[in-house]
């Protein structure tokens, strides 16, 4: 055994030896290296090993030790070989390879790719480690979406410029993330710097070197451009072109990537660059040949003795393909020295990459494109009803999201597809927590889902019962929070706001429910047209301001029923016009109250009919105008109370009947005069009393009461008559001539002539009789 290079550490022990290796490592790839065994043992168990550690050795110069460690993913028998053992073959990975076992469907949020990272990679309880340089952004929304968690970072890792290599130890392997060329990676273990010598030296024949060595370089693009967009900076220009040109011929080429996959001008900058060094990565590459037992990829080495003494510089290893052998005596035990020597291959193929220059991986792991809309359940915090944003987002959670739970966590916010959206006007309908919408997603990439709109399911049925109202459409949404189910309709249950259209021929109708207010702006006209009838219930208060005009035009009849009180107020004018009658109830008062003057004017009669009294009160003066006659009809009594001065003026006859007494009371003066005739007809007895005792006609003792007839002309002097009487006498005057009655019984008599004519007697009987 001590005369091979190569051994196999296995759990099976030495039941297997090594036979020879063959396969490739580099970086960001999956190794799988094919390893024949040889034992004697015919009915190894496949299982004995599937799943578990083994470690390739390799001695290398100066006794060292290079470990090749991984798990075995396969293993089957081969058959037997010519020594009389039986040959396997075994397939070694790194532990990294289980990670493309699982499959899934995962969202992780405000999360960077070093932390997805870390945080699916935990659970395989493998040791890794990140070697990384520089900061990551947070990425908002990251979802897993049907692809295995290998192929998941992996794309993650390229977007950011970040590669992985493996580091092998006995018996275990470490997974290394990097995304710098010199500050990631070390010297290679066991001497960094390998000196080249062209074959044919055999002085140095035993000494671990590089024997060939291929350079070159190839065309690549100069110049990276990356666009994007983002909706809450819609105007804002986040295009970012960086150019590197090579300096041979066609190196302006330009690799142009939308969207760019950032919502930040600084991250475009970043993203960019990564662009740029990628398609520059490739562009300058070597390959060689060597004996050195104990290369690796993801160290760093120093060519040393090329010819060409640009070549003799730092590399960064990148890949190495093995081929390690060792022949069936040594395997056995059993072989010499020379045979060991003879039978023992090692050859080793690499390319490395100049650390002068930047490395980035190849961008080579497609990103998920889901295939058509899916559906999935808003959510929202425990409590909620509605859960939003100021532009209208809502949070889902997927059906195959096996982890979210059900609440405001469950994804991103997710924009929601509606029929218009301007600047500030267009369509407003909030998906609501439960409800089923339909998701899609931009570019097809599930890290950027929208939703299209609403389906309705099992759980969430139609507002109309269908098919039974297939005629009938409209909207109809719920009170929140709290709104109980139902149409929402008068007296009924449900709190809801509603518009709906009923087509049914025959039976179309519009109806409009708002479960409160219902506020109606027209900012001109509007016009309403009915064909038939209208009605309109108001359950409580109706007010109605019009600041100019309204008019009314009710072509038939009109009937307002007030059941309790009526204010009316007309600021100006009121103009009221009847064609034919009119008639007004009042049940109880009325009063009308005119703050200057008022005219009334009847075309023909006017009839007041009073129940009860009736009572007139003119602040100042009262005029009636009649144009023919007054009649009044008064069934008991009529009293007239005038505070001051009482004046009637008749224009041609006045006629007074009093169907019983009449009595006339003046607290002064009284004066009545006649312009023509005056005839006093008493059908018993006139009395006339003036100064004390009442009676008829009966003048106050204040002073004396006077009748007085002017002439037909209007003149004064001897033209007319007059009766004056008071207290102590009363005096007769008609022109020059008068008689005086005094209250001491003496009687005089004036006159140019005095007649005293009887048609019988004439008796004169007096104490004394005195002529001149």
């Amino acid at each position: 055994m001590t005369n091979r290079r190569v051994t196999i550490q296995t759990p099976l022990g030495e039941a297997l030896q090594f036979r020879q290796l063959q396969g490739v490592e580099e970086l960001s790839a999956l190794s799988a290296l094919e390893i024949d065994l040889l034992s004697k043992d015919s009915s190894i168990d496949p299982k004995a090993l599937l799943g578990l550690g083994t470690t390739v050795v390799v001695e290398t110069e100066g006794q060292g030790h290079r470990y090749i460690d991984g798990i075995v993913t396969g293993f089957g028998m081969r058959g037997q070989d010519t020594s009389a053992q039986f040959a396997y073959r075994l397939t070694l990975q790194p532990w990294l390879w289980l990670a493309t076992r699982r499959t899934d469907f995962r969202i992780f949020q405000e999360m960077d790719v070093p932390a997805i990272v870390t945080q699916v990679l935990s659970r395989y309880g493998k040791p890794f480690v990140q070697r990384l340089t520089r900061g990551y952004r947070s990425r908002p929304y990251t979802v897993q979406y049907h692809e295995s968690d290998y192929q998941f970072i992996s794309r993650l890792c390229e977007s950011e410029g970040i590669y992985w290599f493996v580091e092998h130890a006995s018996g275990s392997h470490t997974v290394v993330f990097a995304d710098d060329v010199v500050g990631s990676h070390a010297p290679l273990p066991g001497g960094g710097t390998i000196p080249f010598y062209p074959p044919g030296k055999a002085a140095i024949a035993d000494r671990e070197h590089i024997f060939a060595w291929h350079m070159g370089q190839g065309v690549a693009p100069g110049r990276a451009y990356l666009d994007d967009y983002d909706f809450k900076k819609p105007r804002a220009d986040l295009s970012e072109m960086r150019q590197a040109p090579p300096g041979h011929a066609q190196d302006s080429y330009e690799r142009y990537e939308w969207p760019g996959g950032y919502t930040e001008f600084a991250d475009g900058e970043t993203y960019t660059r990564l662009h740029m060094e990628e398609g520059m990565a490739g562009r300058e590459r070597a390959r060689a040949e060597l004996n050195k037992r104990s290369i690796a990829p993801g160290y760093t080495i120093v060519l040393e003795n090329y010819p060409r003494g640009d070549q003799n510089r730092q590399y960064l290893v990148t890949r190495v393909q093995y081929h390690l052998e060792e022949n069936v005596q040594a395997s056995q035990g059993t072989g010499g020295v020379g045979q060991t020597q003879g039978g023992s291959v090692q050859k080793f193929n690499m390319e490395v990459h100049p650390t002068s220059q930047p490395y980035r991986p190849q961008v080579t792991t497609p990103r998920p494109r889901t295939t058509g809309p899916q559906t999935a359940v808003v959510v929202g915090p425990a409590g909620e009803e509605i859960w939003t944003d100021e532009y209208g987002r809502v949070k889902v959670q997927f059906h195959w999201d096996r982890l979210g739970a059900m609440d405001e966590n469950s994804s991103c916010w997710v924009r929601v597809s509606t029929s218009w959206a301007g600047p500030n006007f267009g369509a407003v309908f909030t998906p609501r927590i439960g409800m089923e919408v339909i998701v899609d997603f931009l570019n097809g990439d599930p890290d950027y889902p929208i939703i299209l709109g609403c389906v309705y399911n099992a759980a969430n049925m139609p507002p109309w019962g269908l098919p039974g109202n297939a005629t009938q459409s409209g909207v109809k949404t719920r009170s929140s929070k709290g709104g109980a189910a139902g149409d929402g309709l008068k007296n009924g249950a449900g709190d809801a706001n509603a518009l709906r259209f009923e087509d049914k021929k025959g039976a179309e109708q519009l109806w409009l429910h708002a479960q409160k207010d219902q506020l109606t702006e027209v900012e001109n006209d509007e016009d309403k047209w009915v064909g038939q009838d209208r009605r309109k219930t108001i359950d409580r208060d109706e007010t109605s301001v019009i600041h100019r005009d309204r008019t009314e035009t009710v072509d038939r009849d009109e009937k307002i029923t007030v059941h309790n009180n009526r204010t009316e107020r007309v600021d100006h004018d009121e103009k009221i016009s009847i064609g034919d009658n009119r008639r007004e109830d009042v049940g109880i008062d009325e009063t009308i109250d005119i703050g200057k003057n008022r005219s009334k004017t009847i075309g023909r009669n006017e009839k007041d009919k009073i129940g009860n009294n009736w009572s007139i009160k003119v602040g100042k003066i009262k005029t009636e105008t009649i144009g023919i006659a007054s009649m009044q009809n008064v069934g008991v009594g009529r009293m007239e109370n005038v505070g001051v001065v009482y004046n009637l003026n008749v224009g041609a006859i006045m006629a007074t009947i009093v169907g019983n007494n009449q009595s006339t009371t003046v607290g002064s003066d009284r004066n009545v005069k006649v312009g023509s005739n005056q005839s006093t007809v008493v059908g018993t007895k006139y009395s006339l009393t003036v100064g004390g005792g009442g009676g008829s006609g009966a003048a106050g003792a204040g002073g004396p009461q006077n009748i007085v007839a002017s002439s037909p002309s209007g003149g004064g002097g001897g033209g007319g008559s007059s009766i004056t009487m008071d207290a102590e006498s009363i005096t007769l005057k008609v022109g020059s001539s008068s008689v005086i009655l005094q209250a001491d019984g003496t009687i005089t008599v004036n006159g140019q002539s005095i007649r005293l004519i009887g048609s019988s007697d004439v008796t004169t009987t007096s104490g004394g009789i005195h002529e001149n």
